[in-house]
C-alpha cells in the first residue's frame, strides 16, 4: 500500500494531463462511434449552411440512403472519424463528377428535334436564307476565353423564332468535320450588319466585340437580356443566364463549369454535346427576352428608355473599351519607387510610435489586427471595437495622428501594389494598349462601374475609374493627340434642385454661385462672400459644414456617422441637419415625400419614370426593442431588421438622384459618341464618375471645344429652370489639365 501511495504521489502533472487526454479521446471515440448517421445529418443541417450547400448536402444524403455512395475509406492504420460537413461536401464532388457523364449522355439523347448542327456549305447557304426571313434573332458565341482582343470564336449559335429553329455552327472544334471560321464569318456578316434584322444577346458587349475581333460587326442590336434584367430587378443576386433561366423560365440550365469543368476548352467538347449546349443558350436567351419584354411593356416609360438609351449604349461601350489606354511606364516606375519609400517611412514611424504599447516579441506587425487593436487602443486612450478602416478608423483620423498615419500607410501600400506595380503588367499582348471593362449597370442605381470581367483569368483587367489622382498621370494621350475632359458640374445637386424645386439651390445655379456657399449664406444669414472662401482660398468652416451635411443626407449616412464626421454628438448632428433643411422648406418636403413614397410602394422612380429603385425593406414593420435595450445582444436581430428599414428610407432620395444622374450621363455619352463618329481621329476615352473624356487630335479647334461644351449642357437638361454646367480641360497626361481657354492662349 505504501508503494502504491508513493507511486501516486510521484505522478507528474504532465502524466495526469496525458491520462486525462487519453480518457477524453476514448470517450470522444466512443461518442463518435455511437452517433448514428441520422444524428450526424441532424447536426450538419443545424449548422449555418447556405441554400446552395443545403441543396448539395441533401443530394449526398439521398445518394447515401440509396446506396449510390458510401463514406470515405480512411487511410491504412487510421480510424474513421465522425461524419461531418467537410466529408459530405467532398462526397458531393464525387457525385457531381460521376453525374457529368450521365448528364451529358442524357443531354444528347434528349436533343430537341429543332436543334440543328451546321457543318456543310449547303446547310450554311440554307441557314442564311432562313435568317433573312426573320425580323429578329438571338445570337451567342462560344470562345476560347473572355479576352475579346486575343481569344477567338470556336462556334456560334442562332435562334430563329419564326422558323422555330436553334442552330449551332462549330468553326474551331477539335477533330471534327466543320466549316472554317473565315467562311462562316463571311457568310453571317451580311446578317450581322443588317439593321432590319434585330439581334438579341445575353451580354451583347462581349459578343459584339468578339465578332469585331474577326472582322465583322453587329448592327440592329434590339435587346440584351442581361442589362434588361437590371431594369426589371436590380436586386437580383446574379445576372448570369444560367441563374436567371431556372428562376424566371423554369428551365434548369447547368453552368459551363458544372458540365465541363472550370478549365475545359469548349473547342474540345464533342459536337453532339456542343449543339445541345450552344443551341440551348440562344433558345433560353430568346425566351428570357420574350418574358422580359412582356413585363417591361407594362412599364412603358422604362421600355422606351431601355430601347432608346441602354440598348444603343452597348455599342458605345464596345468602342470605348476597344480604344484602350496608353501608359507612361517610366512615370509608373518612378512613382512606384516614391510610394514604396513613403510606405517604408510610415511603417518605421508607426512601429516606433506603437512600440511602447506592443507586448509581443519583435516589431509589431502592422497587418495583424490581433497585434494592432490593443496597441492602437492604448496609444489613443480608448478601446477600439475593431480595426475596420471605414467604420472605426476613418472617423478618428483627424483626432489621432497614429490613426491618420496608419490609414495613409495602408493606402500607400495598396496603391503601390495594386495600381503601380501591377498595372504596367496588364498591357494586352494583341493591341499593346491597356483595356478596362465598363459595366453600364455597375450599381443598383444604374451608374457605370469599371473593372475586369469576373470570368477573365488573364489578369489584365483593372478599374480605370478607381485610379487615384496622382496615379492618373500614368495615363497619357497617344502621339499627336490630347485628352479633353468635360465634367457635369455639380451634377447631383442640380438634379436635386430640379426635382425638389428648392429656390435656394435653383438661385445658386441661375446666379452661377457655389451651391454649398449659397446654402451657408441662407442658413447662417451672412453674405455669400464671407462663407464661400477664406483669404487664402480655402473653404470656410460654414461651407465645409454644408457640404458634409448635404452629402450625408444625399448618400444615406446615419446621424451617428454624421456626428462622427462633424465631431459632435448625435443629438447635435440631428438638430443641425433638421435646422438646415428646415431653412429650405421645398427641399425638406421633397426629402420627406421620398420617404413616404418608398414606405408605401417599396420603390422610387428616377427622372421621367425611366427606371425604378426597389427598396423593399422600407415597407417592413419595425420590430419592438424595449426602451434602454437597444444594444442588448438579445435584440440583435431586431436591431439589424430596423437598421435595414432606416437605410432604405435614407437611400430613397439618393436613389432618385443617382438614377437620374446616370441617365443624364448615358444620354450624353450616346450623343458624344455620335459626334466622335463624324470626326476623324476622335474617340471617347472614358466615363469617370461625373466626367466624360475624349481622345482627340492635337489640332482640335475652339469650335470643337464649344461643341463639346454644348453636348454637356444640352444633351439632357434638368427641365427648363436648372441650367447644366461644365468645366472643360485639355490634357496631355490625365490629371494634368488646363482650362480650354488657357490651352488656346499658350
Amino acid at each position: 500500500m505504501t508503494e502504491i501511495k508513493l507511486t501516486l504521489n510521484n505522478v507528474s502533472q504532465s502524466d495526469t494531463n496525458d491520462a486525462a487526454e487519453r480518457i477524453n479521446k476514448a470517450a470522444k471515440l466512443k461518442s463518435d462511434a455511437t452517433e448514428t448517421m441520422d444524428e450526424a445529418w441532424t447536426r450538419i443541417f443545424a449548422m449555418k449552411n447556405s441554400d446552395r450547400d443545403n441543396g448539395r448536402l441533401h443530394e449526398v444524403r439521398r445518394a447515401m440512403a440509396a446506396g449510390e455512395i458510401g463514406r470515405e475509406v480512411p487511410a491504412e492504420g487510421e480510424r474513421q472519424g465522425k461524419f461531418n460537413k467537410a466529408e459530405a461536401m467532398r462526397l458531393w464532388k464525387v457525385l457531381a463528377e460521376r453525374g457529368k457523364a450521365d448528364k451529358l449522355r442524357k443531354m444528347v439523347e434528349d436533343t430537341p428535334d429543332n436543334y440543328e448542327l451546321i457543318t456543310t456549305e449547303s446547310q450554311m447557304v440554307e441557314l442564311i436564307d432562313a435568317l433573312m426571313d426573320e425580323t429578329i434573332v438571338a445570337i451567342d458565341t462560344e470562345t476560347t476565353g473572355v479576352d475579346v482582343y486575343t481569344d477567338v470564336i470556336v462556334g456560334m449559335s442562332f435562334t430563329l423564332p419564326v422558323a422555330n429553329r436553334h442552330v449551332y455552327i462549330p468553326v474551331d472544334h477539335v477533330d471534327c468535320v466543320q466549316l472554317s471560321r473565315d467562311y462562316v464569318i463571311d457568310a453571317v456578316d451580311p446578317i450581322l450588319r443588317n439593321e432590319s434584322i434585330g439581334k438579341v444577346f445575353h451580354n451583347a458587349i462581349f459578343d459584339i466585340a468578339m465578332f469585331r475581333r474577326h472582322g465583322s460587326d453587329v448592327k440592329g442590336v434590339a435587346w440584351d437580356t442581361m442589362t434588361a434584367m437590371h431594369l426589371l430587378n436590380e436586386n437580383e443576386p446574379s445576372f448570369k443566364l444560367k441563374d436567371l433561366a431556372p428562376l424566371y423560365l423554369g428551365v434548369e440550365s447547368d453552368t459551363y463549369a458544372e458540365l465541363f469543368g472550370n478549365n475545359a476548352q469548349f473547342k474540345e467538347v464533342p459536337l453532339d454535346i456542343a449543339l445541345v449546349y450552344g443551341a440551348k443558350d440562344t433558345e433560353i436567351t430568346w425566351k428570357l427576352y420574350e418574358f422580359q419584354r412582356r413585363h417591361m411593356e407594362k412599364m412603358p416609360t422604362i421600355l422606351d428608355y431601355y430601347e432608346a438609351v441602354e440598348v444603343p449604349l452597348l455599342t458605345v461601350i464596345v468602342d470605348l473599351e476597344a480604344n484602350g489606354y496608353v501608359l507612361d511606364l517610366d512615370f509608373a516606375e518612378r512613382y512606384g519607387k516614391e510610394l514604396r519609400d513613403k510606405a517604408e517611412s510610415l511603417r518605421g514611424e508607426l512601429v516606433r510610435t506603437l512600440a511602447p504599447y506592443h507586448t509581443g516579441d519583435g516589431d509589431i506587425n502592422l497587418n495583424s489586427s490581433q497585434q494592432m487593436k490593443p496597441a492602437v487602443s492604448k496609444a489613443i486612450g480608448r478601446e477600439l471595437p475593431n480595426m475596420d478602416a471605414k467604420k472605426t478608423l476613418n472617423p478618428l483620423k483627424d483626432k489621432h495622428e497614429v490613426i491618420a498615419n496608419l490609414i495613409e500607410y495602408k493606402d500607400v501600400t495598396k496603391l503601390s501594389g495594386t495600381y503601380i506595380d501591377a498595372l504596367p503588367k496588364k498591357q494586352n499582348p494583341t493591341t499593346r494598349r491597356w483595356h478596362s471593362r465598363f459595366n453600364p449597370m455597375g450599381t443598383v442605381t444604374g451608374r457605370f462601374s469599371s473593372g475586369k470581367d469576373e470570368e477573365d483569368k488573364s489578369g489584365q483587367g483593372f478599374n480605370v475609374q478607381n485610379q487615384p489622382e496622382n496615379a492618373r498621370k500614368m495615363f497619357v494621350a497617344p502621339e499627336g493627340k490630347v485628352l479633353i475632359g468635360a465634367d457635369f458640374k455639380a451634377q447631383e445637386i442640380r438634379c436635386v434642385a430640379y426635382m425638389s424645386g428648392e429656390p435656394v439651390l435653383i438661385n445658386a445655379f441661375l446666379e452661377e454661385r457655389d451651391p454649398y456657399a449659397n446654402m451657408a449664406s441662407n442658413f447662417f444669414k451672412r453674405p455669400y462672400e464671407e462663407v464661400y472662401k477664406n483669404d487664402d482660398g480655402s473653404d470656410t468652416d460654414e461651407r465645409k459644414q454644408m457640404k458634409v451635411v448635404w452629402l450625408a443626407t444625399l448618400y444615406g449616412m446615419s446621424d451617428f456617422s454624421l456626428a462622427n464626421t462633424l465631431g459632435v454628438d448625435k443629438k447635435e448632428a440631428t438638430e443641425f441637419k433638421e435646422e438646415l433643411f428646415g431653412s429650405m422648406p421645398k427641399l425638406n418636403a421633397w426629402l420627406e415625400a421620398n420617404k413616404a413614397t418608398v414606405q408605401k410602394q417599396g420603390f422610387v422612380w428616377a427622372d421621367h419614370g425611366y427606371r425604378k429603385r426597389r427598396l423593399p425593406e422600407a415597407t417592413w414593420r419595425r420590430k419592438n426593442i424595449p426602451y434602454g435595450q437597444y444594444f442588448n445582444d438579445k435584440y440583435k436581430k431586431e436591431r439589424i431588421h430596423n437598421a435595414k428599414i432606416g437605410t432604405a428610407f435614407r437611400q430613397a432620395a439618393n436613389a432618385r438622384v443617382q438614377g437620374s444622374s446616370s441617365i443624364q450621363t448615358k444620354v450624353t455619352m450616346i450623343r458624344a459618341h455620335e459626334y466622335c463618329a463624324n470626326k476623324p481621329g476622335w474617340a471617347l476615352w472614358g466615363s469617370i464618375h461625373d466626367e466624360i473624356l475624349f481622345e482627340v487630335p492635337r489640332d482640335f479647334t475652339k469650335e470643337d471645344a464649344e461643341d463639346i461644351r454644348q453636348l454637356m449642357l444640352e444633351s439632357y437638361p434638368w427641365g427648363d429652370v436648372v441650367p447644366n454646367g461644365t468645366d472643360i480641360e485639355v490634357m496631355e497626361r490625365w490629371g494634368e489639365g488646363v482650362p480650354v481657354e488657357e490651352w488656346f492662349n499658350q
